[in-house]
């Protein structure tokens, strides 16, 4: 029994000292802690905490005291949330939304050489280019209907013989359609040589009279051949021969293709009935609908790209030759005609097209003449002559005279549009940047390095030379909404630097 009570008493003492031991060791750490805490709030500036926002959400706001309550982590993703400042200073006096428009662009983003290459940050320098804007629309391939031409009877007959028999016949000015029987071409034929008959006989008479008359029934009788169509050669082959011919030949008038039928072998016509029709398919039409919001890029004379599914790679080139007067209610287009050359045949009427217009921007701030210096690490910084910055004591750099009829453009890609403001990111220093809202003009191409690419022409804001981000500024401008700074989401790549051992996240998106 007495064995039972000492192990008791032993296993007591050991289970007493222990908790003894715990307890002192959390009271040194409570201790150590709050010490801490005092010496943290005496190097760290006081800075003023409006709300707690949520990284993933900016929507989500706590105020201070509702975070001291339990509320510190986010509603929607149980994320933890981060403190947003109220700067001291000149700002403290602000109204609250005059106060964070003035921060947001006024602010400075720095991010180490890590953090640009984990973000992936891009940078291009702002230039002189000449801007196009390109219109895209679709058109149907039509006839040319100043090459057009319909082969009529111009005298009642029946057809004997054709000798362009199909549709799709291409035929040259001049090459016979058909041989045509008339009575009435065989009366007047009769008549004309009764006339030059009787010319004949009174050509020695002493009578002016008489001679004029004779003359005179001859001239008509061949006006009359020549208004049924009678050439002057058949007319002088009539004269030469001195015997009419039952049937007449009806020739081509323009060289083209058949594309309309109506003559047939033993057919009776009238006169005036359409036989054929030709059609010269070496110049057609393209007949393309412009947008209304469009037309201000149109005029006559520009130059039209064309391509066809037909011809893969194939571009054929025609300018514009008329715009309607009016608008299509329904569509809302203007339709307008592009005169294109087609030698080798290879557009056919009916055929879908896709038509590329292109017109020079004029709006926007246009490129000097005359040479300048800058200096390369401040472009801002302009003279008219050799010297020194002012500010870095680096050495002016001639610039190049910027292209004829160019105008200051920047890169789409670096456009942040939220929609009543159009804002950018400028590289004021290798690592810092720093927003800007710019006022811009038209969106347009071009050609740099061979390579098509989208801008913006620069109605103001910005000078040449300046360098704005083009790849991650949406990484930026986010961070920067959030925290007022780049803040330490995508696992610290924006804020950390190469030295911070600080783990990531464990909510990650």
């Amino acid at each position: 029994m007495n064995k039972f009570k000492k192990i008791f008493i032993f296993g007591f003492g050991i289970v007493l000292l222990v908790s003894i031991f715990l307890l002192v060791s959390c009271k040194k750490s409570d201790e150590a802690h709050s010490e801490e805490q005092m010496i943290a709030r005496k190097i760290a500036p006081e800075k003023e905490i409006l709300y707690y926002t949520c990284g993933m959400h900016p929507s989500v706001r706590v105020s201070p005291g509702d975070y001291d309550k339990g509320n510190k982590n986010c509603p929607i993703c149980n994320m933890g949330l981060v403190p947003v400042y109220k700067e001291e200073g000149e700002m403290a006096g602000m109204e609250a939304h005059e106060q964070e428009a003035l921060e947001e662009l006024e602010r400075e983003i720095k991010l180490s050489p890590r953090a640009q290459a984990l973000a992936r940050v891009k940078t291009e320098a702002i230039q002189f280019l000449p801007l196009y804007k390109e219109i895209s629309t679709v058109g149907e391939i039509d006839y040319d209907e100043r090459k057009m031409a319909f082969v009529a009877a111009w005298i009642p007959g029946r057809i004997d013989r054709l000798f362009v028999d199909f549709t799709g016949v291409r035929v040259r000015k001049g090459d016979p359609l058909v041989w045509i029987y008339s009575p009435n071409l065989l009366t007047s034929q009769e008549e004309y040589l009764l006339a030059l008959e009787t010319l004949e006989k009174v050509k020695e008479s002493p009578f002016e009279e008489t001679l004029d008359g004779a003359r005179s029934l001859v001239e008509a009788s061949k006006r009359r051949l020549l208004l049924w169509g009678i050439s002057e050669k058949q007319i002088k082959d009539l004269e030469e021969k001195g015997e009419a011919s039952t049937h007449m030949v009806i020739h081509a008038p323009i060289g083209g293709t058949v594309i309309h039928k109506n003559a047939f072998e033993g057919k009776y016509v009238k006169e005036g009935e359409n036989l054929y029709r030709i059609a010269d398919l070496s110049n057609l039409w393209v007949l393309a609908d412009i947008y209304e919001f469009e037309m201000g890029w149109i005029n006559t004379g520009q130059k039209v790209e064309i391509t066809t599914s037909s011809f893969p790679g194939e571009k054929f080139t025609g300018k514009i030759s008329f715009i309607d007067p009016y608008l299509n209610p329904k569509t809302r287009t203007v339709k307008v005609r592009v005169n294109v050359s087609n030698p080798q045949l290879k557009l056919k009427p009916g055929m879908y097209v896709n038509a590329l217009i292109s017109s020079q921007v004029h709006e926007g701030i246009k490129g000097s003449r005359e040479v300048i210096y800058t200096c390369p690490m401040h472009p801002e910084v302009q003279s008219d002559k050799p010297g020194d910055c002012p500010i870095c004591q680096m050495a002016l750099v001639k610039k190049l005279q910027a292209p004829s009829g160019s105008v200051l453009a920047i890169p789409k890609s670096a456009v942040l549009d939220t929609g009543t403001r159009k804002l950018i990111y400028i590289e004021k220093e290798i690592g810092i940047y720093v927003p800007k809202e710019v006022e811009l003009g038209v969106e347009a191409v071009a050609l740099v390095d061979g390579e098509k690419r989208k801008f913006i022409s620069v109605m103001a804001g910005l000078s040449e030379g300046m360098r704005v981000v083009t790849q991650a500024n949406f990484l930026i401008d986010s961070q920067s909404q959030i925290t007022g700074k780049a803040g330490a989401v995508y696992s610290g790549a924006i804020k950390a630097k190469d030295k911070d051992k600080t783990p990531p996240s464990k909510h990650i998106h």
